[in-house]
C-alpha cells in the first residue's frame, strides 16, 4: 500500500514545478478607480486610503487604471471592465488599449490614453483585466471592492481646470458652521485638472449634473489643450465628448475674468458661449444682483464687490448676432438703461450654457460673505433649479435608494406591465405549495395505507405525482403567460430644426416566452433622421446589493474602434421573465430640405419682439401627431383640435393664454405618472394611489419633459426626477425665452399590435434590433406583440 506522504510529496513537487515554470503576466494592474476624481473636502476613502472617486447608481462612470509593464507589448490589447447589473448578471465592456511600444515600468491610465467605462448597479465589485484582442489574458484580474455608488438624488458638480478655493453653499438647517458637507451630502464636488483625465466619450460625463469650467489663472494650459488648435486627436476626441454631452442635455457654467483675452482667441470655446467674449474691462466696483432660490416668493440679493485701490478685471460680453441668449445679471429691467452684461445663458442643443464674466476663484469675489449664496445661484440657475436644494440628506453608509427618483421608477413600472400577462400573487403561490406538500405527504400516505394497503407503491406514485404536478404547472403557466414575445417601448424624441439634430431617449422592456438570449440595439426610425455615432444602450433596473451571480451568466456591451456600448450582445432572459433596457441615440437631418423633419417659418413682427407670426410644418413619418401643445414665453397654448399631419402648414393663433407652469400642474398628469411608482407616497407624505391597483393608459410625459415646472411649490414638494434631470427643459419656459416655440405631441400604437409594426413602424421614432447588431446585415423582424408610445418635442426657432 502506497504511503499517503508519498502522494503529498509528489503533489507539492508538481505545484512547485508549475509555479516555477509559469511566466509572470506581462501587465500588472496596480490601481483602478471608478468614477469622477474627487474635488471636495468631505471625501470617502477607498481601500488604498486615497480619496474615493465619485460614481452614481445607473450613471456611466469613467474607469481610471494604472499599470506596471514587465515586458514590451507588441500586439493590440484591450481593457476589460466587468460589473454586475441589477439582476446580478455580469456585464463585460472592452475598450481598445494602446500599449504597443510603451516603455517597461509603471504607467498611469491617462499616460496611455486609457479610460474604460462602467455603469454601477449597486455596491459590489468591478473587475479590470487586460487581454489581447483574441481573448488571451495579459494581466491578472484587479478587483475594485470599495465601490459605493451615490444615490440618484446626489447632485454632482464637476469642475474643469483650476479648482475654486472657497466654494461653499449655504448651510442646511441644523448644520454647524464647521461642517464641510454640502447640503447634507446631497451635493458632491469632483474635479479634473488635467486634460488627459477627461473622458473621451460623452457617456463619461453621465454622472455629472453640472460642469463648471474655470478659465482663470492656472487654467491656461488646460484651455489651450482642450480648446486650442494645437491639440492632437486625443484632445479633440475629449473636446468632442464634452460638447456632445452638452448637446444631449448637459449643463455647463463657464467663468471668465482675467483670462478673457485667452478665451477670445479660442474659437472652439467661443462657439459654445452664449455671448461673445471681446476682452476684459477693468472696474473698481461691481454690483451683483441675483435672485434667491426660486419659490412661491421671489426676492433678490445684492452685493457690491471691490478691492480698495485695486481695480480688477471682468469679461467684456457682447451679444452674438443670431444667437438667442438671456441676460441673467443684471436682471432685466425695461425701465432702466442697458447695462454691461455680467452673466448670461443660452441653449446648446438640449443643454444650456451659462457664462459668468467674473473670476470666482480669486479676490475680490472670494472675500464677500455672500459667496455661498452666489454659488447656490450658480448651481440652480446653471443646472437644475431645485435638485440641489433642501431635501433628504444623503447618508454615506446607508443602502442605495431611489428617493426623489419616482419619475424614473414609474417609467420602469409602466414598461414592466404587459397586457395579457397576469401577475400571480405570492399568496396563490404559497397556497399551491401547501397543497402540493399535502398531496405528496399525508394524502399519498393515506391513499397507499388505507385504500391500497401497499406503502411500497410510493416508488411509483411519488414520481408520478411530481411529474404530473410539474407538467400541470408548466402548461398552466403557458396558458396564463402566453407563448408570444412581448415588447413595451417608450420613445422621447427632441427635434432641433436649427441644427438639424434629433435626440432620442428610448426605454423598453422584453417579456420572453422561453429561455433565450437577445441582442439589443436601437437606431433612429425610418424618416426620423440618419444614424449618428454615440448611441449608448444599457440595462434599466433598481439598485442592487451583493455580487454577480454564481452561475456566471454574462453578456457584453458591443464596442469597436468608433463606438462604445452602442448595443448589448447575448443578454439572457429567463422563461416568462422580463428585462428592461434604455438607450440614448441621435440622428441628423438636412434642415434646408423641403422634406425636413421640421421646418419653421415663425418670425417676430416688425418692431415687436414679444409676438410671433408665421407657420411651421412637420414631416414626421407618423400619420398624425396628437394632443399637441405649444409653449412660448412662459405660456401654454393647446393646439385647437390637437392634431398635426405630415406636410400640413400650422399657423398658430396666440390667444387664450395660460401660464405654462399653471397648465402643466393642472393638465400635465404628474401625479398620474408618479402614482405608477410602487413606493410613491405623495408630495407631502400622504397615501397616494400607487399602492392600489389602478388601470393606467399611456404614460403622461410632462412630468419628465418639464418636471420642475409641473411640480408646484407646496410644502414638502421636492423634485422626483433624479436620474432623468437632463430631459427636464423647464428652464426654457420663462417669459424672457422668446426666440423659440416648443411643440409637444404624441403618437400611440394600440396594445396588441404585431411587434414589428408597432416597434419599427412609422409611429416609432426608434427601430429596435433584437437578433442582430445594427449595421451588420438585414434587420430581423420582431415576432410577437408590442406596445409603442412616442412623445415628440420640437424646438421651433423664431427667425
Amino acid at each position: 500500500m502506497t504511503h499517503p506522504r508519498l502522494w503529498t510529496t509528489l503533489a507539492a513537487a508538481l505545484v512547485l514545478a508549475a509555479s516555477a515554470g509559469a511566466a509572470e503576466p506581462p501587465v500588472k494592474v496596480t490601481a483602478a478607480r471608478v468614477g469622477l476624481p474627487p474635488g471636495g473636502k468631505a471625501v470617502e476613502r477607498d481601500e488604498t486610503g486615497a480619496a474615493a472617486h465619485v460614481a452614481k447608481f445607473a450613471a456611466w462612470a469613467p474607469v481610471y487604471v494604472e499599470f506596471e509593464l514587465g515586458a514590451t507589448i507588441s500586439e493590440p490589447a484591450e481593457l476589460v471592465v466587468e460589473a454586475a447589473d441589477p439582476d446580478e448578471i455580469t456585464t463585460t465592456l472592452a475598450v481598445p488599449l494602446n500599449l504597443a511600444g510603451a516603455p517597461v515600468g509603471k504607467l498611469a491610465g491617462t499616460e496611455v490614453g486609457c479610460v474604460g467605462y462602467v455603469r454601477p448597479a449597486g455596491v459590489g465589485e468591478v473587475t479590470v483585466t487586460v487581454r489581447t484582442r483574441d481573448g488571451r489574458p495579459l494581466s491578472e484580474p484587479y478587483r475594485v471592492r470599495s465601490l459605493r455608488p451615490r444615490d440618484p438624488l446626489t447632485y454632482v458638480v464637476l469642475t474643469l481646470g483650476a479648482p475654486y478655493p472657497g466654494f461653499d453653499l449655504p448651510k442646511s438647517p441644523g448644520a454647524s458652521e464647521q461642517s464641510v458637507e454640502l447640503r447634507g451630502g446631497r451635493v458632491e464636488l469632483t474635479a479634473i485638472t488635467d486634460v488627459a483625465q477627461l473622458p473621451d466619450r460623452w457617456i463619461g460625463y453621465d454622472g455629472a449634473d453640472l460642469v463648471v469650467l474655470n478659465t482663470g489663472a492656472g487654467s491656461e494650459a488646460f484651455l489651450q489643450k482642450l480648446f486650442g488648435e494645437t491639440g492632437g486627436p486625443a484632445e479633440k476626441a475629449k473636446r468632442a465628448a464634452l460638447l456632445e454631452w452638452l448637446r444631449r442635455g448637459g449643463r455647463l457654467v463657464v467663468t471668465v475674468g482675467g483670462n478673457a483675452g485667452i478665451v477670445a482667441q479660442l474659437p472652439a470655446l467661443r462657439e459654445v458661449l452664449p455671448f461673445d467674449v471681446t476682452g476684459t474691462r477693468t472696474v473698481g466696483r461691481l454690483r451683483l444682483v441675483w435672485p434667491t432660490r426660486a419659490g412661491s416668493q421671489t426676492s433678490a440679493m445684492t452685493r457690491d464687490i471691490a478691492q480698495p485701490n485695486q481695480p480688477f478685471p471682468v469679461a467684456a460680453l457682447a451679444a452674438k448676432p443670431g444667437r438667442a441668449a438671456r441676460v441673467l445679471i443684471p436682471p432685466p429691467d425695461p425701465t432702466a438703461p442697458t447695462k454691461d452684461v455680467v452673466a448670461g445663458q443660452a441653449a446648446y442643443g438640449l443643454g444650456r450654457v451659462t457664462v459668468v464674466g467674473l473670476d470666482l476663484d480669486r479676490a475680490p469675489f472670494t472675500e464677500i460673505t455672500a459667496r455661498p449664496e452666489f454659488w447656490d445661484w450658480v448651481l440652480y440657475e446653471g443646472g437644475a433649479n431645485r435638485a440641489s436644494g433642501e431635501g433628504k440628506p444623503r447618508q454615506p453608509s446607508a443602502a442605495l435608494t431611489e428617493d426623489e427618483d419616482e419619475a424614473a421608477v414609474a417609467l420602469r413600472t409602466h414598461l414592466d406591465t404587459f397586457d395579457g400577462v397576469p401577475v400571480v400573487s405570492f399568496g396563490w403561490v404559497a397556497v399551491l405549495i401547501v397543497l402540493y406538500l399535502l398531496l405528496i405527504g399525508p394524502v399519498e400516505y393515506y391513499f397507499l395505507k388505507r385504500v391500497l394497503g401497499r406503502l411500497e407503491l410510493t416508488w411509483i406514485t411519488f414520481p408520478v405525482i411530481v411529474l404530473t404536478v410539474s407538467l400541470a404547472a408548466y402548461y398552466s403557466a403557458y396558458s396564463l403567460k402566453g407563448r408570444d414575445l412581448k415588447v413595451n417601448k417608450v420613445d422621447v424624441v427632441d427635434i432641433d430644426p436649427a441644427t438639424g439634430r434629433v435626440y432620442g431617449t428610448t426605454w423598453l422592456a422584453v417579456f420572453s416566452p422561453r429561455i433565450d438570449t437577445y441582442t439589443v440595439g436601437v437606431t433612429p426610425g425610418a424618416g426620423w433622421g440618419d444614424t449618428e455615432l454615440g448611441t449608448a444602450v444599457s440595462w434599466v433596473g433598481a439598485p442592487r446589493g451583493g455580487r454577480a451571480s454564481l452561475l456566471r451568466r454574462k453578456y457584453e456591451y458591443h464596442t469597436d474602434a468608433e463606438a462604445v456600448a452602442d448595443a448589448l450582445e447575448g443578454v439572457p432572459v429567463q422563461v416568462w421573465g422580463t428585462k428592461a433596457f434604455g438607450a440614448n441615440w441621435s440622428g441628423r437631418f438636412d434642415p434646408a430640405s423641403a422634406t425636413a423633419v421640421a421646418k419653421s417659418d415663425l418670425t417676430h413682427p416688425p418692431g415687436d419682439p414679444t409676438k410671433v407670426i408665421g407657420s411651421f410644418t412637420l414631416n414626421l413619418p407618423a400619420p398624425v401627431l396628437s394632443d399637441c401643445v405649444l409653449f412660448y414665453a412662459g405660456q401654454a397654448y393647446p393646439l385647437p383640435g390637437g392634431t398635426i399631419r405630415p406636410g400640413e402648414a400650422v399657423r398658430p393663433v396666440w390667444d387664450k393664454t395660460t401660464a405654462a407652469a399653471q397648465w402643466l400642474q393642472k393638465e400635465g398628469g404628474l401625479d398620474d405618472l408618479l402614482r405608477r411608482a410602487p413606493n410613491y407616497t405623495g408630495p407631502r407624505g400622504g397615501v397616494a394611489g400607487g399602492a392600489q391597483p389602478v388601470a393606467f393608459g399611456a404614460v403622461p410625459p410632462y412630468g419628465v419633459l418639464f418636471h420642475e415646472a409641473a411640480l408646484g411649490y407646496g410644502e414638502g414638494t421636492v423634485p422626483r426626477n433624479a436620474s432623468v434631470r437632463r430631459l427636464d427643459q423647464s428652464w426654457r419656459l420663462t417669459p424672457e425665452h422668446r426666440d423659440e416655440v416648443i411643440l409637444v405631441g404624441r403618437t400611440t400604437t394600440p396594445s396588441g399590435t404585431p411587434a414589428e409594426e408597432a416597434l419599427s413602424g412609422p409611429g416609432a421614432a426608434s427601430r429596435l434590433w433584437l437578433r442582430r447588431l445594427p449595421g451588420t446585415g438585414e434587420r430581423t423582424p420582431i415576432p410577437g406583440t408590442g406596445r409603442q408610445e412616442t412623445w415628440v418635442r420640437v424646438y421651433l426657432p423664431i427667425r
